[in-house]
C-alpha cells in the first residue's frame, strides 16, 4: 500500500511528505505553558493572521522561535527556516492565500484556531492549527484539516 501512495505521489511530480508522530514530541509538552505564554497565545495567532494574509513573509518568520516546529498534516517542518522556506513562503505567502478566522479556544495547552483558507489559486481549505507558545514565541503548530 504505502508503495502504491508513493508511486502516486512521485506521478504528480510532488515529493512525498515527511511524516513524523501525530503528537509533539516529549520535551514540547513536558512543561506546562506559562500564564505569560498562555497571555500571549491569542495575540500571536492574531499577528500571524494578519502577517500571512498581508504577504508579510518577514512578519510571519519573526512570529516562530528559531527551532520552532510545524506538523500540517503530517508534513514536518521542524526549524522556522523550514517552516518559511518549505511551506509558508511558497503555499501561502506567494501562493496569495487567505486564512478566515471562523473560531478559537482552548485545546489543551495549545490555543486552536480554525481557518477557512482561501488558497490563492481559487481552491477553499478548512482546517485548524493548535499553536504551543514559549516564551513569547510560536514554538509549535499542529495543523489538520477540519
Amino acid at each position: 500500500m504505502a508503495a502504491l501512495v508513493l508511486a502516486a505521489v512521485a506521478a504528480c511530480g510532488a515529493e512525498p511528505p515527511q511524516t513524523g508522530p501525530e503528537t509533539p514530541t516529549p520535551s514540547t509538552e513536558a512543561v506546562p505553558v506559562s500564564d505569560a505564554d498562555r497571555a500571549a497565545a491569542p495575540g500571536l495567532a492574531e499577528r500571524f493572521l494578519q502577517a500571512a494574509n498581508a504577504g508579510d513573509s518577514a512578519a510571519v518568520a519573526a512570529l516562530f522561535a528559531e527551532d520552532a516546529r510545524f506538523d500540517s498534516v503530517g508534513r514536518i517542518y521542524p526549524s522556522r527556516r523550514d517552516i518559511m522556506d518549505r511551506f509558508l513562503d511558497p503555499e501561502v505567502i506567494e501562493a496569495g492565500g487567505r486564512y478566515t478566522v471562523t473560531g478559537s479556544g482552548w485545546y489543551g495547552d495549545r490555543y486552536r484556531v480554525e481557518y477557512d483558507y482561501d488558497t490563492g489559486h481559487g481552491g477553499k481549505e478548512v482546517f485548524y492549527y493548535d499553536y504551543l507558545v514559549r516564551d513569547g514565541l510560536i514554538q509549535d503548530v499542529i495543523g489538520r484539516y477540519s
